[in-house]
C-alpha cells in the first residue's frame, strides 16, 4: 500500500499511508465459474471470441488441456473467418 500511495497520493487525499485502514486481506484468490471453466468460441457482434476462464484453484493443473482446447478453437475460428472472407 505504501508504494501505491507514493505513486498516487490522491488515494489518501495526500495524508499518507497512516490514514488507511485495512478491512480484510484477500490474497491469491482464483475466480471459479459456476458450472466449471468456460472454454468455447462465440461470435459477438460479428467478431469471433474464444473464451477461456473460470478454472478456479485448479487452473495450473488444467492449463495444458485447456490451452490445447483453446488452440483448437482458435484454429476453427481462423478457418471459419477465412471461409467467410472467401464468400465476400
Amino acid at each position: 500500500m505504501k508504494r501505491c500511495v507514493e505513486l498516487v497520493p490522491a488515494l489518501t487525499d495526500g495524508k499518507g499511508i497512516e490514514t488507511l485502514s485495512i478491512i480484510r486481506h484477500g490474497v491469491g484468490l482464483r475466480p471459479m465459474r459456476e458450472g466449471g471453466p468456460r472454454v468455447e468460441k462465440e461470435k459477438i457482434a460479428g467478431v469471433w471470441v474464444v473464451h477461456q476462464y473460470g478454472h478456479g484453484g485448479y487452473g495450473y493443473q488444467s492449463s495444458y488441456g485447456s490451452a490445447k482446447a483453446t488452440v483448437r478453437l482458435v484454429e476453427e475460428v481462423a478457418k471459419e473467418a477465412a471461409r467467410e472472407k472467401a464468400r465476400l
